[in-house]
Order: structure tokens, then sequence, then C-alpha cells
């Protein structure tokens, strides 16, 4: 969509002009003045300064037809054009911040007057500049159209911006996934990236007609939230321990105190010194956030370090000339771009790292958490599950329709543990298991002791319960040489067929087998009895005795 806005430039106007001396003075004098005035710098560094007056000269605005007078969007309380014809003449044109608006391009633009002379000279008065970073390109230009080469640098960013977003946007979605504040602070860092490129190559005013006051307030935004999302990303991607919670703290507030004053210097105080200021704070806590976390051997930091390092050496300098010491470097937003988009590659490389590693804890945990709360529902001598696994499991079992509940008991195992040993009553059980061994229609419960369930489903539930229970005693006779006697068990069995049993607790009907399981034992042992559930009719029973 940004690239598609940006192709629809208009045409390209002829090169522009750029001044040929400047004139910075905190006294405010008049234009006859400022004219013979020896104090003019016309060597090639040719900047506004933070004085509170800046003159510029045009020497040769005669040699073309310029007609306009194009300054990149800055603070400023107003700016006058003037036009001196060879006879002195002067003519003159004043533009306040409340009559600028931004269309097509980020310059404020202003007529030069007419005096009738088109060799006429052209001197410029700022008033009250706010130099927060490098100063503003002034030229003076043929028509209002777009200048040569914009079209392509619009091209440019909006690539650039798609760069960014395109992190940004998955970096958001992967904050709601893992509820990690990291990740959602990265987010921010490159929505402010994203902003600030869009302010500054004049890709925002390609969009939207823009009132200098508030493209001046998004275009700060920017700025303020890369530095304090950089901030808080920094305080909550570190591993805990590689920062004291001092720093953690230092860097908390030092973000929220570059978002106060950005916000300040935005909409109501112009003070380059108080910004700067900010910013140095900012930059000291991270590096000595850095410093403390490498010496405490963090991983994370490296790419950090590694991403940020051009983006701190620029705004080190844009501190430097906001507090009014000059700075060292000499940039233009192409290597602010690139900065940000190395930044942005390194430190998604880092979250994308860390997000891997925290995606694969967390399966590990979940697989932890899994594999216990198996074996919270397991009997560590049978493998079977317990009383609580078929608890858990009951609602979903009636309706998947396991509805024949039949509860075993090995007869007379007291004995076995009294004579034997429990070594042998433990192989006794663990043989018990295997003869009740469960299939996709039949789930096999240690409840406790010498007491097991099985859960079946099926018009045949009873008998292949029943064929399990004689099966207890050649499979014990099988696997426990010891035992010089045959091992029995008891069953009762419940069918609650249909939707009748539907709703009823699973203590109820592990009642109902039991006392059907006291019967059959009082009755002889090694025997089964079974109850059918018919809501609404008498219940019925059966009773079969069984022979060893």
């Amino acid at each position: 969509m940004s690239l598609a806005c940006a192709c629809l430039a208009a045409p390209a106007s002829a090169a522009p002009l750029a001044p040929d001396c400047i004139f910075a003075t905190s006294e405010d004098l008049s234009i006859e003045s400022v004219r013979a005035d020896p104090r003019w710098v016309c060597d090639e560094v040719k900047t506004l300064e933070a004085p509170r007056f800046n003159w510029l000269r045009f020497d040769d605005a005669g040699s073309a037809g310029y007609r306009y007078y194009a300054m990149e969007a800055r603070w400023f309380d107003s700016i006058t054009v003037y036009r001196i014809a060879s006879d002195g003449r002067i003519a003159s044109n004043r533009l306040v911040p409340e009559e600028v608006h931004l269309s097509n391009v980020n310059d404020m633009m202003l007529p030069l007057p007419d005096v009738g002379d088109p060799q006429a000279t052209v001197i410029v008065r700022i008033d009250n500049y706010a130099k927060f970073r490098d100063a503003p390109k002034i030229r003076l230009l043929e028509s209002a159209d777009r200048p040569a080469g914009l079209v392509d640098d619009l091209v440019f960013a909006a690539l650039l911006i798609g760069l960014i977003l395109a992190p940004c946007i998955l970096a958001a979605m992967l904050a709601f996934a893992l509820r990690q504040t990291f990740v959602a602070w990265y987010a921010v860092m490159c929505a402010g990236m994203a902003l600030t490129i869009a302010m500054t190559s004049g890709l925002a005013a390609s969009w939207f007609s823009w009132n200098l006051v508030v493209f001046l307030v998004f275009e700060r935004l920017g700025y303020v939230l890369i530095m304090f999302a950089s901030c808080q990303f920094a305080r909550d991607f570190i591993e805990r321990e590689a920062l004291s919670p001092a720093m953690r703290r230092v860097l908390r507030w030092s973000g929220i105190g570059i978002l106060i004053v950005g916000g300040l210097n935005a909409g109501i105080i112009q003070s380059p010194m108080l910004f700067g200021l900010a910013q140095l704070v900012v930059l000291t806590a991270l590096i000595v956030a850095f410093g403390q976390a490498v010496r405490r051997g963090s991983r994370w930091v490296r790419y950090q370090l590694l991403g940020w390092c051009f983006a701190m050496v620029l705004v080190t300098d844009m501190a430097m000339k906001g507090v009014g010491l000059g700075g060292f470097l000499e940039t233009d937003f192409l290597t602010v771009y690139y900065a940000m988009v190395w930044e942005i590659i390194i430190v998604a490389i880092g979250v994308t790292d860390r997000a891997l590693m925290l995606r694969s804890d967390r399966d590990r945990a979940r697989q932890l958490a899994a594999e216990m709360e198996n074996l919270a529902e397991r009997d560590p001598l049978t493998g079977l599950l317990n009383r609580r696994g078929i608890a858990n499991q009951y609602d979903s079992l009636m309706r998947r329709g396991f509805t024949t509940f039949a509860l075993i008991d090995l007869d007379h195992f007291k004995s076995i543990n009294d004579r034997f040993g429990h070594h042998v009553g433990d192989a006794a059980l663990i043989a018990t298991a295997s003869a009740l061994a469960p299939d996709e229609d039949t789930l096999a419960v240690r409840l406790g002791g010498e007491e097991f369930m099985l859960v079946l489903r099926g018009a045949d539930g009873t008998l292949r319960a029943e064929r399990r229970r004689r099966a207890i005693t050649a499979r014990i006779a099988e696997t426990v040489p010891q035992m010089d006697r045959p091992v029995t068990a008891s069953m009762g069995v419940v069918e609650a067929p249909g939707e009748s049993a539907a709703g009823l607790p699973f203590e109820v009907l592990y009642l109902r087998a039991d006392k059907l399981l006291y019967r059959a034992k009082n009755e002889g042992r090694n025997r089964y009895l079974r109850e059918t559930l018919v809501f609404g009719e008498p219940a019925r029973d059966d009773h079969q005795a069984v022979a060893a």
C-alpha cells in the first residue's frame, strides 16, 4: 500500500539551489543592517545554528526562474523571505507555523516576492529555529512540484516500511500467542521505526495533508516510541538473572522519562536541550545495563549489542546536537534508515531465537506436566489407571458407550502376603493386571490393594469381563511359581445400558458393583453377580456360580 501511494508522485522539478552564505545571531537586526554586516559565512559549511535568528543568502537566485523558497519541516516561529532588487527596492513574504500545510512533500513552501528584477538577491530570515538534530534541507525551487529524485526516495522508503512492518505484525501476533512482553515491546519499537520513516521520508505527506504542528508531533512520536520501547524491550528481553532489580528499575523509568519529555517537546515545550538530555540518560542506562548483562554472561544481550550499535552512535550524535555540543556526524535520513533496518534484522533474529527457546521450554513443561498427570492417574505397580484416573475419565467413557462396570477382588489375598511375603503378593497383582489387559473396548483399573475394575462397552461386556476374571487364575499360576495353590477372584458387574445411567455419578455405580462383589464373596467366592440398571423398572440381578 505504501509503495502504491509513493508511485502517485507528481512530475519532478529542476535542480534546487542551496544557500550561498549563512549568518546566525542572537540580535534582532533589520534587513538593511544585515545586508552590510561583515559576519556572513560563505564557506562550504552552510547549516542553521541554534542562535535565535538565522539569515540565509542566495546570491545566484536570478540565474534561473526560481519562484519558491523550500525548507524541510522543522519547528520555528516565523520565516521571512526578502527579495532585493539591484536598485535597492525590497519586497518580502512572511510565513508562520499556523499557515503551513504539508502536502505531497515534507517541505514548507513560501513563494518568493516579486520586485520586478529577475536578478534580485534573496535573503531569508528564520526566527527561533529549534535544532533537535541535523539542520534541515533548504533550497530555492522553480516550482512547487516534487523535486527531482523524490519519487525514487519514496519508493525506497515504502519498501523499508514494508520490511519493518512485517516483523512488527508477526511480533504482535507472537506476543499474543506467547504472552511475553518483550515481543510486544519489539513490535512497538518496529512501529516507531515505521512511523519515523513514514514521517521523515515524505510518505506521510504523500498520503495526507498535514498541519505543521501535528506533523512534527507525529514525527517526534516515532523517535520517542523507539527509545521508550528500547528500554522496556531490553528490560524484559535480557535474562532476569543478568540484570539486577535496580538496573531493571532504571531502564523502566528511563523509558518513561523519555516518553514524558518527548511528549512535552512534541506539543508544549520546544527544548532541544531537554530532549537531548533525556536521550543521553536513556543511552547511559542502556550502556550500563548492557555492560552488566555481558559481565553476567547474558546470551540475549549479544543480539542487542550487535543490532543497536549503529543506532546508538546516531542517537548519541543527535543528543549532543540537542544539548548544543555540535555532534560528530553529518548524517542524512538514509543513514538512519539503514541503521534501523540493521537493528530490526539482528534483533528479530534474537527475538526468534528466544521465542523458539521459550516454545521449546513450554513444550517440555507441558510434556512433563502431562507425564506427571499421567503418573498421578496410573498405578505405579501395575501401570493400570488408578481410582483418580477412572474418576477423571468417567463422563467421557459414559458418552463413548462404556456402560458395563465390573469390580474384581482376589480371594484370600491377605493370606498370600502373610504366607509368601509382599514381593510374591506384588507379583500376583502384576499377573492379575496382565490377565485384565485392556483393549479398545475395555479399560482396566486398579482401585487399590487387590481390588480391580473393568470398564467395558459393547453388548458382550459382561462375557468379556468374565473371561478375564477366569484368566486371572491361569496367569498367576503361570507367572508366579512360588504359589502352591490356585488364586481365584470374585466379581460384581453392573450394566447401565443406553441413556438410563446418563448423569449417574461414578460412586453410585461403584457402590452397586461393590455390593454385588460382597455378595459373591459371601456366597462362596470364585464367581460373579450381575445387575442391569433399568430406570423406572425394578433392578434385575443374576447370580451365577463359576467353578474354579
